[in-house]
């Protein structure tokens, strides 16, 4: 695998991307870099006050400026946005510059995560229930085409520990050391 280019970690928000982007960084020996922790150091506001005063529009603008300067980025294991993918030619753009790898999970699996940290996330902290479930399946319906053109997609609804993570990185990075 060339260190040379950077791994991208892609899929909806609560499938693990930033947990396992770190592990896999680690095992790889290379640079983990959250995007949304990125944008949030560049502009000195969190991601849910760039929501609140100035839009969801102007947060997708800065998360493209973000992935293109990132896609340069060697050595890096990129933990992206949920919606990073699916808004101008990114999903493209990190496809050309490196490896994508989508963390695959059903969409109940999915809200029952989110139910557990929304109050972090500002599109869906006022859903619960079969509101926040209807959400997610909507959302997944829209994005899943952009996901799936990840170079790896991974299944994950299994994976519910902090060992079930590790396995996975360890998977997952012998995977790319043999490219």
């Amino acid at each position: 695998m060339d260190r040379n280019i950077p791994i991208f970690i892609v899929g909806y928000m609560g499938a693990g991307k930033s947990t396992l982007g770190r592990k896999l960084a680690q095992l790889l020996q290379r640079d983990f870099i959250d995007t949304d922790i990125f944008i949030e150091n560049r502009f000195r506001k969190s991601v849910s006050d760039i929501f609140a005063q100035e839009g969801e529009a102007i947060f997708r603008s800065r998360e493209k400026c973000v992935i293109e300067e990132l896609s340069s980025f060697p050595n890096a294991v990129i933990a992206t946005g949920g919606g990073l993918p699916c808004f101008y030619e990114n999903m493209e753009l990190m496809k050309s510059s490196g490896i994508t790898i989508y963390l695959k999970l059903s969409a109940p699996v999915l809200a029952e995560r989110i139910e557990l940290c929304k109050r972090t996330r500002p599109t869906v902290r006022h859903l619960s229930g079969e509101d926040l479930l209807q959400h997610i399946c909507k959302a997944l319906e829209e994005r899943s085409s952009y996901y799936e053109k990840a170079s790896f997609i991974i299944s994950c609804d299994a994976v519910k520990t902090d060992k079930d993570e590790t396995h996975l990185a360890e998977d997952i990075a012998s995977r790319l050391l043999t490219l």
